[in-house]
């Protein structure tokens, strides 16, 4: 038993020792580099909170900013939202991360987080929230002198209203405002690249960001300083308006928008030079409606519409809708008038001679002028005279013959030739106001393709001059 407790007792003992040779080794200290030392002795008593001045009620403190790399992400037109990409550099000068650079081993410059140092505000004003704004943050390079250089890549959604007036050929400039949330001019100002007035910084960018967008051409870009004074403060507050002006690449909406529309707009008069087949004009004009409808839709789809203002092409579109549907009621009209030679209704006068008569209306139209057709207006004829009248004889104008034979059987030969006679002048009456019925549908088909000619010249001249 006692030998047990002994043997317990040289293993606490083993054990003690140990522990104080271990403790009397001490931490082991990592050697300190000259960034370390003047790290640790610039953050020893910074507050990132509080502006980069020695004076805390000191005035004129400014801040540097400029644009690089710009690249335009999407340009919305369903919300209204341009996203853009860029570098934002922004420079300024912190008195309090100034040292002696021999003292930490002529060290001129250090990289340090953002985030444990004064960051400038810059906020965007119209911040669009359908797509998260993105920052990657970068680490701030600090000289000796106490210049800060800060140069974060920023993806940012803004609003942008558009103007689609002029869509698929339209240029739209966006308004990007930026700028300090809650210090006023005095606590931090701005400046573009040392300037305040508004100056062109397209040279700033390469080909390559000018026009890698698929749909979007960049073609100018401005940067202004503005300061504003809000009703709420007494204070001035300053801001960077940047102007992004684009123009759409219109190559796709004018072989599937474009094109389809002028093609459909020339077929309309097309439907005046068929043949007078009323099932086949109707036919050919509701075929024409339905493409049109078609084409409307895809429209809806490439382009979702929220806007105040109406695209030129959406009018245009209306105007060839409302022809179709105007050029179906005239061959409708026109296929009436053809039957009415069927229906055996006398042609009236001038119209007869307008279409059939006038030889200088009918060269104008490519018509022949030798249709025999009308005979003119002093010599009308009765149609409806020729069914009533009973005396066949006597319609057939061969009355005054002296046909006398004694015979009973040679008079009803006589009487039913007389008959023979007024039906065929009557058959021939009727083929005759046949055919000047279906020579004023001819006119009027020739009449109606040069005005629908002219009103889709004007129609499309007014959408391309607006």
């Amino acid at each position: 038993m006692e030998s047990k407790i002994s043997a317990w007792l040289m293993i606490v003992l083993v054990i003690y020792v140990l522990s104080l040779i271990s403790s009397s080794t001490g931490e082991y200290v990592f050697p300190e580099n000259d960034e370390d030392r003047l790290y640790k002795a610039m953050m020893k008593s910074y507050l990132k909170t509080s502006r980069p001045v020695l004076l805390s009620n000191s005035s004129g403190f400014n801040v540097d900013i400029s644009i690089t790399n710009l690249r335009v992400e999407t340009l919305e037109t369903a919300t209204d939202t341009m996203t853009v990409s860029f570098f934002h550099a922004m420079f300024w000068h912190d008195e309090r991360l100034k040292w002696n650079p021999s003292d930490f081993g002529n060290l001129e410059k250090i990289s340090i987080p953002a985030n444990s140092i004064w960051i400038p505000e810059s906020e965007v004003y119209n911040v669009s929230p359908f797509h998260p704004s993105k920052t990657m943050t970068a680490n701030a390079i600090v000289s000796s002198t106490g210049n800060v250089v800060y140069i974060p890549s920023q993806t940012i959604s803004f609003y942008c209203p558009l103007d689609l007036s002029k869509f698929p050929y339209d240029t739209q400039t966006c308004r990007l405002k930026m700028g300090p949330w809650t210090y006023s001019s005095d606590e931090q100002n701005l400046t573009y690249q040392g300037k305040t007035e508004k100056q062109d910084i397209m040279e700033t960018l390469g080909d390559m960001e000018r026009f890698s967008h698929p749909q979007w051409t960049l073609d100018a870009m401005t940067a202004q300083i503005q300061h504003v004074k809000y009703t709420c403060c007494p204070e001035q507050y300053v801001n960077l308006l940047l102007e992004i002006t684009v123009s759409r690449i219109p190559s796709y909406y004018r072989l599937a928008l474009v094109g389809p529309s002028v093609f459909l707009a020339i077929l309309i008069p097309v439907v005046f030079l068929l043949p007078p087949d009323q099932t086949s004009r109707t036919n050919y004009g509701m075929i024409l409606l339905m493409t049109m409808t078609v084409l409307m839709m895809v429209f809806q789809e490439a382009v979702p519409f929220d806007h105040a203002t109406v695209p030129v092409l959406v009018v245009y579109y209306f105007a060839i809708f409302v022809l179709q549907f105007f050029s179906i009621l005239c061959t409708t009209f026109i296929g009436n008038l053809r039957h009415n030679g069927m229906r055996r209704k006398p042609l009236p006068a001038w119209l007869g001679s307008l279409c059939i008569n006038s030889r200088c209306v009918r060269r104008c139209l490519c018509l022949d002028s030798n249709f025999q057709g009308f005979q003119g207006v002093d010599t009308p004829m009765n149609i409806r005279l020729l069914e009533e009248n009973q005396d066949m004889a006597h319609d057939s104008g061969l009355d005054n013959v002296d046909i006398s034979v004694s015979d009973e059987h040679f008079r009803d030969v006589s009487n039913n030739t007389k008959i023979m006679a007024g039906k065929v002048i009557r058959e021939s009456a009727y083929e005759k106001l046949a055919r000047d019925w279906q020579e004023v549908g001819r006119c009027l088909d020739r009449i109606f393709f040069v005005l629908f000619v002219f009103l889709i010249v004007i129609v499309a001249l007014s959408t391309v001059l607006k």
